[in-house]
């Protein structure tokens, strides 16, 4: 969960940054939206490959953990 807060927050200020730095550009409106996305959208593709690789991690931990109770009830059932 952790690693899901601190990569969402990284996101999101890497996007209020790009912003920003768009804002102070002069754009306004739908354009600057479009180019706060689109711009921070590739930049986090950089910049946050080592949070994005942990929170796969933590996410892929998750659903292991939950396939290995459902295969450990499955033999259960199958021993009764």
């Amino acid at each position: 969960m952790l690693a899901f807060i601190r990569y969402s927050t990284l996101r999101l200020a890497l996007l209020l940054a790009v912003g920003a730095v768009a804002y102070l550009f002069g754009l306004r409106s739908i354009a600057l939206a479009v180019v706060a996305f689109l711009v921070s959208g590739l930049l986090s593709l950089v910049l946050l490959d080592r949070q994005r690789d942990q929170l796969g991690r933590s996410v892929g931990g998750l659903f292991a953990r939950i396939n290995a109770r459902i295969d450990a009830d499955t033999r259960k059932e199958d021993e009764d």
